[in-house]
């Protein structure tokens, strides 16, 4: 029935119906192969373009705010140079020596005398979990000294004064003959700096 249809149809109207589907299907195959895939990318460059521009707006946002920025990093910085430099760095490869030279005029402002320092053992503290870039420890640093009482407490709130981040972990009193002249020990813990656990 349908051939005998298209059979009855008039040579140009056969005409019109062969190109009308003949332009019917090039019209599908452009919009398969061409409008199709131009569609999704577009799609994808209007995502990536929505992205750009939010990733621009925290820029501006950012450079609007570097002044303010800058600002809050300074005083950070600020606070922070009491704890770094309260650390204590060796000298010689020895805490120790580091510590004679910070405490060497307290001791004496104090009127202690016949000062030496050695390293302690450390102290080891507890690790936090993840495991931070930079580890620290507490370097113990024993002092024995002769003197009074009442010189070692001098000492002691010089100590405090100078250097608040020390904690005396030990303090041993030996008595002798003198009251003026007592065996002083002090073992202080001083913060210092230890290994880096990641690059």
């Amino acid at each position: 029935m349908n051939g005998g249809v298209f059979d009855n149809m008039a040579p140009t109207a056969k005409r019109s119906f062969i190109v009308t589907i003949v332009l019917f299907a090039i019209a599908v195959v452009i919009y398969l192969f061409c409008l199709q895939p131009c569609e999704a990318e577009l799609e994808r460059t209007k995502r990536s373009l929505s992205e750009l521009q939010d990733k621009q707006s925290r820029m501006n946002a950012d450079l609007k705010n570097a002044g303010t920025v800058k600002k809050d990093l300074e005083e950070l910085k600020a606070a922070l140079k009491l704890y770094q430099d309260a650390m204590l760095v060796p000298l010689l490869e020895s805490y120790a020596m580091r510590a004679k030279t910070l405490l060497d005029p307290l001791i004496l402002g104090a009127g202690l005398q016949d000062v030496q320092y050695n390293n302690d053992t450390f102290r080891a503290l507890p690790l936090p979990n993840p495991m931070p870039r930079q580890l620290h420890t507490r370097a113990a640093i024993k002092v024995n000294a002769t003197g009074s009482y009442q010189q070692a407490i001098s000492f002691l709130l010089r100590l405090e004064k100078e250097f608040p981040l020390v904690s005396l972990r030990q303090l041993g009193i030996v008595s002798q003959a003198s009251p003026e002249h007592q065996a002083l020990t002090f073992v202080l813990e001083w913060p210092a700096k230890g290994g880096l656990t990641r690059k």
